[in-house]
């Protein structure tokens, strides 16, 4: 039997948490959740790392996650604190990804009620309720335990979205005796896949020829990557990987194929000799599979049709509602994607060797993919290649929303799984450098550097001074080209000639690194950037710290 104690309700959130097996938290104390931070004192089992903004907080443990796999949790306060985060919240959902925000709100009787009370939202749960996947309000303390545990439990099953747990100020403040939160094993949540419908699926599979498959994210959530190698070699299938997708699979492997976006001139030929598509972990969603307009209309919306797959179509998916909702499909298997792909290969192995040979044609649509990166990115590319050329193959990149993100998660070839984070759905600009702190603090071994740009590194560009404080070593490169190139770029092919609140007039970044004790550096070749980095990543982790490298581009 647990023995019983007397627990505040902060303590018995930090309780609950290492229960979990959480060991860093993101966040900004507040007048509202101070009760938390003190049991955090008293815990040494949980790092948290202090944001400068919540939305830099929020992103961080979106980072954690994206390359842990276990849950980013963040704290905030009443009001503010969960406005600022409702962005990372947002991306959570898009992205399918564990976030756990801890909130505090106004005590029942006076939340809600317009009393002026500091904080105050009309409706706080409701906002929260609209971004995630689970949200609840615990009423004592001792539903705390239980409440962390199913916000947990719900991230684990089916498919991971955000959870929001927001705890009134008197519960906080209470005490209550209740049993010591216990250390919990996590179980196996996975689904296993149908059996009529996995024996369709073979069939399918068996009588197919030249099979093709598409992989999203959900891949590397279920922790399939190895299974998924295995089955493409077997089949010979080549596999084509997105921007949410592009650390799948290894990019120099013979069978797999990267893109952004949906390319049909470069892989219409290759799908047209498809006779079965095999998606795995992946919706199919619009800008996947939108073929890309030659105009654009003024509204920014035209859409002349969708990349064309086989029309015998077998689809895994954890989300029984994303499948089938983009292209009819032959057969659905709504399960854990390395479940399903083990069941699939223990059936296929007598048709081992019995598949067309298309390493051939992967090479051919490779080469005008590359061919493309080269048009379309062309000044970034021996950036890219610098980079490339001195980063160890575990090493982590991190693409925010510029123009050498969008490059790189087409033509900046990774090898690892978890080892590239490009939050391309809710497409926020700006997230580069949080979510690299995040998945440093993941990773602590293994070098993260984020490419930004100038504009949209300054909207989080506080979190410089988390990562002083903190002693993250990430290393930043920002571009500067004095705009906000891709929206400039838009705007000219929309609205000729009306160009307007797109050209920046930047600090000098290196002075800015300097001002918050970051290190900063200025570079003005390719060569002088792998020099550089070369010699950072020649410290020994313990003795690096972060450091920011501007990169200049030719001014838009």
């Amino acid at each position: 039997m647990q023995p019983t104690l007397s627990f505040t309700g902060g303590q018995a959130v930090v309780a609950s948490l290492r229960a979990h097996h959480v060991e860093v938290v993101f966040g900004i104390p507040g007048v509202h959740n101070l009760p938390i931070y003190d049991a955090l004192y008293d815990e040494p089992g949980i790092r948290h790392v202090l944001a400068r903004h919540e939305q830099g907080a929020g992103y961080m443990a979106d980072g954690y996650a994206r390359i842990s796999g276990r849950p980013g949790v963040a704290l905030v306060i009443t009001g503010p604190g969960v406005t600022n985060i409702a962005t990372p919240l947002a991306d959570a959902y898009a992205d399918s990804l564990p976030l756990l925000v801890i909130a505090t709100s106004l005590p029942g009787e006076t939340g809600g009620r317009s009393w002026g009370r500091l904080h105050e939202l009309k409706d706080q749960l409701g906002l929260a309720r609209a971004l995630v996947g689970w949200s609840h309000e615990v009423q004592r303390v001792a539903e705390i335990p239980e409440a962390i545990a199913e916000a947990l439990r719900q991230m684990r099953t089916g498919r991971a979205r955000g959870a929001f747990l927001q705890i009134p100020l008197d519960v906080l403040e209470a005490e209550e005796a209740m049993p010591l939160p216990r250390l919990e094993e996590e179980e196996s949540l996975a689904v296993a896949p149908d059996s009529e419908a996995l024996q369709a699926a073979l069939e399918l599979l068996r009588t197919a020829q030249r099979p093709v498959i598409l992989a999203g994210a959900g891949v590397s959530a279920a922790g399939a990557n190895h299974e998924l190698l295995r089955l493409a070699e077997l089949l010979q299938a080549p596999v084509v990987l997105g921007g949410k997708s592009h650390d799948v699979l290894p990019n120099d492997h013979p069978l797999v194929i990267t893109t952004r976006g949906a390319p049909s001139r470069t892989l219409g030929p290759l799908l047209s000799r498809s006779d079965l598509a095999l998606v795995v972990g992946s919706k199919l969603g619009m800008q996947r599979t939108t073929l890309p307009a030659l105009e654009r209309s003024r509204s920014g919306q035209s859409e002349t049709g969708r990349l064309p797959l086989p029309e015998k179509l077998i689809h895994i998916d954890i989300d029984a509602g994303e499948i089938g909702r983009r292209y009819p499909v032959s057969v659905a298997l709504v399960a854990d994607a390395r479940q399903a792909l083990i069941a699939l290969l223990a059936g296929l192995q007598e048709k081992a060797g019995a598949y067309e040979d298309r390493r051939e044609e992967v090479a051919l649509v490779r080469a005008a993919l590359s061919k493309r990166a080269q048009q379309i990115y062309g000044e970034v590319m021996p950036w890219l290649e610098a980079l490339r050329a001195v980063l160890p193959r575990e090493g982590i990149v991190v693409a925010d929303m510029t123009l050498a993100g969008y490059a790189a998660a087409q033509a900046f070839p990774v090898y690892e799984p978890r080892s590239f984070i490009h939050a391309s759905e809710l497409c926020s600009i700006g997230t580069g450098l949080p979510l690299a702190l995040g998945a440093q603090l993941a990773a602590p071994g293994r070098p993260v550097v984020a490419l930004c740009g100038d504009g949209g590194f300054l909207l989080n560009v506080g979190e410089l001074a988390t990562a002083a404080q903190e002693r993250i070593p990430v290393v930043t490169i920002v571009f500067n080209d004095a705009c906000y190139t891709a929206v400039k770029n838009d705007q000219s092919q929309r609205f000729p000639g009306r160009s307007i609140a797109t050209t920046l007039e930047p600090p000098d970044f290196v002075t800015l690194a300097r001002a918050f004790h970051v290190e900063g550096q200025r570079v003005a070749t390719p060569e002088e950037l792998a020099q550089v980095l070369c010699a950072r990543l020649a410290l020994p982790q313990e003795a690096a710290r972060p450091l920011l490298i501007e990169v200049p581009l030719t001014q838009r």
